[in-house]
């Protein structure tokens, strides 16, 4: 919040006074000389004019804050369930951030390379956004009552089971008129990630009304 500070000028009037003219005892006339005394005109009081107040400067215009990236959580360190189940979440966050930002970088960077169908219709719906200059309100999805599968001997992964919820989404141009509007969806989920001895990958995300691959 901008606080508004005045200050105001002040102007100092200045009096300056010439002198007073007088006389001294030998200037006393004698009787009858017709001389008579006078005292020297007093000058005129001057004043300094007022110092105009300064003008406020205008306020500067706020500016847009851009969305920033979600941390990684430190529960990703762990390369059993516990960081199975926090690299899903991180996945679900980083694509809140996407819609949100137009930024699909750090969703790719999840992203197992060559796997996940999901992720790359995400990041291609997140560019496209973005190339064509629009702005995306809602859509934030959530997950909740999360479950986590032993590790898969086969893929060494892990299937986190969840229940979830997306907000409406609506996405409009530049113009401010409504290109695309996506209603409240919920329902079951499958992230299935895997630590590939660096960091965890998703390797694909299924839901229970088949949207996802």
């Amino acid at each position: 919040m901008r606080v508004r500070r005045r200050t105001p000028a002040l102007a100092l009037p200045v009096a300056v006074i010439l002198g007073l003219g007088g006389c001294s005892s030998d200037d006393v006339p004698e009787p009858g000389s017709g001389v008579t005394t006078s005292a020297a005109p007093t000058a005129p009081v001057s004043e300094t004019p007022e110092t105009p107040e300064t003008p406020e400067s205008p306020e500067p215009e706020p500016t847009a804050t851009e969305p920033t990236p979600p941390p990684r959580p430190a529960a990703m360190d762990d390369t059993g369930k516990k960081g199975a189940q926090a690299a899903a979440e991180h996945f679900i966050a980083l694509l809140n951030f996407g819609l949100a930002s137009g930024n699909s970088q750090p969703l790719a960077a999840i992203r197992f390379p060559d796997m996940c169908v999901t992720c790359g219709n995400f990041i291609d719906r997140i560019d496209s956004y973005d190339d064509s200059n629009y702005s995306v309100d809602g859509g934030v999805g959530s997950l909740s009552n999360l479950n986590v599968s032993d590790r898969d001997t086969l893929t060494g992964g892990y299937a986190v089971f969840a229940t979830f919820a997306t907000e409406t989404m609506t996405v409009t141009d530049a113009g401010g008129d409504v290109v695309e509007s996506v209603g409240y969806d919920d329902g079951n989920l499958q992230i299935d990630v895997m630590h590939d001895g660096t960091d965890w990958k998703v390797m694909s995300m299924v839901t229970d009304q088949g949207r996802a691959e």
